[in-house]
């Protein structure tokens, strides 16, 4: 994984730059392990390309930006005639998984610049989530984009000055953030070198279904089918943990996990003295609530690695002020109403004493022992040590006071633009701290459930939207998510988790579990208007039913049963700020008020 920076520039005026230091500090904080820049000259124009690197591939680091010079003898310049900036992992490429010693992005350069300019065709190849910016000298173009799904972030200056100056980068500039939006994930771009003119117009190959591939050259065919819109014609037979999509999610989620948590390098996990034997780091953290997306992960990554590998469980849990002065109020008020009966049954009303004060208000500890998420986390973890109990299991607690929040809170929201809703800082906020390494030697990869709720029906609108509409209307419900999922969620999780060097890794939007998944009918992934035989799991929850089946197979029943939570409200990051009496939507935009 990598931090990206590529500036574009007038050749005679190369003493301008325009983008911050403080946009280069935050780059290198995405790649610990390198940081190097190539410069050149094409035309009239200059060429800066700057990468960061997080090695967590092959056997050694290998420094970005990848060039190389021109084979060619008619080229006068000693210029490279190829640069590759790579964010990414690539598992495989045109089908073939890539070993244990190569390193993707090594290997991704060494196609894209012996592709006599057919980049797009190398880039449908990849298997695996990336953003990437490529220069190709033979074509004078430079390529830029994100995978289909858009796994990983790339934003562009919106503004171009009179200079015609502009800039493409993994985040926003922090000295000027709303210049700065998205790249959409909808295809891969190019900039000709030989007809640029300011503003830039960069041509688009655009990701289309099969009903849309058209046979003209700028069309590329998306790696998934369509949803299935299937639908029963009667209500149809609960799944069972026997049944046959519970045991191939299993399959497909074992295949998924094994690519991303295998193979870890030597090199990648910092040296601490003393950390050897029962103390040695964990190669894998896990972005862990105690719901049964991430217990699965953790459950399955159990058959996957060796059982002396000790693996991190992080859960975050906030001090909301908000909740606390809801909870004192609720309690003063109990007391009142208390008092109040003793005095007519002619008893005395002392007021609270200091012992009540102490359960009111709760020790320092309690405020984060009563967050949903952390309650939920202990009995998942529980229950991973009675399940698994050959594994060490690192339930990590990390703790937020609330003056932390507002110390780091502007931080964030540079870290999440273009997003810039209360929803959008309730998350990010809570993925900001839970991915903050507790030590040197903490994780690098971390393994997020995102994408389960999406695939199978998790949230509660899905439910509502069968009971509105029926088979019709959750089919649509989950074609949305579906559609919005990258826009909505992954380049915002990229650049927050990345900022602390580390990197995300999505099990559930594996493509290959992707293409199959998204061909099931509606009736194998959750269980809205199935009949129910009256067996003991029959109780579990409509959503993500065939999840929750495979999780009760698999020994985790207590998991199998936990109810659906936004991380925003389980780690209690959702309307921190009392002095508005919480009164805030998700959708709103994020305030200006400190706290």
């Amino acid at each position: 994984m990598c931090g990206i920076l590529f500036e574009l520039s007038q050749a005679d005026n190369s003493t301008t730059s325009s983008t911050s230091d403080d946009l280069v500090k935050d780059v290198t904080r995405r790649g610990p392990d390198s940081l190097e820049s190539v410069e050149l000259v094409v035309g009239s124009l200059r060429l800066k390309f700057t990468s960061s690197v997080l090695s967590l591939r092959g056997t050694a680091v290998v420094p970005q930006p990848i060039f190389s010079k021109s084979n060619r003898t008619e080229k006068q310049d000693d210029a490279p005639e190829y640069v590759l900036c790579w964010n990414g992992e690539a598992w495989r490429l045109n089908g073939q998984e890539f070993g244990s010693d190569e390193n993707d992005a090594q290997v991704i350069f060494a196609q894209l610049s012996s592709c006599s300019g057919k980049v797009q065709d190398v880039l449908q190849k990849i298997e695996g989530p990336f953003a990437f910016v490529f220069y190709d000298g033979s074509s004078k173009r430079v390529w830029f984009g994100r995978d289909w799904l858009g796994r990983r972030s790339l934003l562009r200056r919106k503004s171009v000055d009179d200079d015609g100056n502009f800039a493409i980068c993994s985040i926003a500039d922090p000295q000027a953030t709303s210049q700065w939006e998205e790249i959409e994930a909808d295809g891969f771009y190019y900039i000709d070198l030989q007809t640029y003119t300011s503003p830039w117009h960069p041509h688009r190959f655009a990701f289309v279904s099969d009903s849309e591939l058209s046979t003209g050259p700028l069309s590329m065919r998306l790696p998934i089918p369509q949803l299935c819109k299937h639908i029963p014609s009667t209500n149809p037979p609960a799944l069972n943990p026997q049944s046959s999509p519970v045991m191939r999610l299993y399959d497909l989620l074992y295949d998924s996990l094994r690519l991303r948590v295998q193979n870890v390098p030597r090199h990648s996990i910092p040296l601490v003295p003393g950390h050897e034997g029962i103390l040695r780091p964990s190669k894998v953290g896990i972005l862990f609530s105690g719901g049964v997306d991430c217990t699965m992960l953790a459950r399955v990554v159990h058959d996957i690695l060796p059982t002396e590998e000790p693996i991190e469980l992080l859960n975050v849990a906030f001090e909301n002020r908000r909740v606390l002065q809801a909870a004192f109020a609720e309690a003063k008020k109990a007391r009142k109403s208390k008092n109040a009966s003793t005095q007519v049954n002619g008893e005395t009303g002392l007021g609270p004493s200091a012992s009540e004060d102490v359960s009111v208000t709760g020790s320092i500890d309690s405020v984060y022992d009563i967050c949903p998420d952390r309650q939920t986390g202990r009995k998942s973890w529980l229950e991973l040590q009675s399940v698994c109990s050959t594994r060490d299991w690192r339930f990590r607690e990390i703790n937020v006071p609330y003056e932390e929040v507002i110390k780091h809170k502007s931080a964030v929201i540079a870290l999440l633009h273009p997003h810039d809703t209360e929803m959008d800082l309730s998350i990010g906020l809570a993925f900001y701290f839970a991915s903050r390494p507790l030590e040197t030697d903490s994780p690098r990869i971390l393994l997020s459930g995102l994408g389960a709720d999406e695939l199978f029906g998790g949230y509660a609108r899905h439910g509502t939207a069968f009971n509105r509409a029926g088979y019709p209307g959750l089919i649509d419900e989950l074609e949305l998510d579906l559609t919005r999922l990258g826009k909505r969620n992954l380049g915002r999780d990229d650049r927050i988790i990345a900022n602390w060097g580390r990197e995300a890794r999505f099990p559930f939007l594996d493509e290959r579990l992707l293409q199959e998944v998204i061909s099931w009918p509606v009736t194998e992934k959750c269980g809205f208007g199935a009949v129910q035989s009256g067996e003991e799991w029959s109780t579990l929850d409509n959503e993500k039913q065939v999840l929750r089946l495979l999780a009760w197979k698999l020994g985790m029943k207590g998991v199998a049963g936990e109810k659906k939570r936004a991380i925003q409200f389980g780690a209690r990051t959702a309307k921190m700020e009392a002095a508005r009496g919480g009164k805030v939507k998700g959708t709103q935009k994020i305030s200006a008020v400190p706290g």
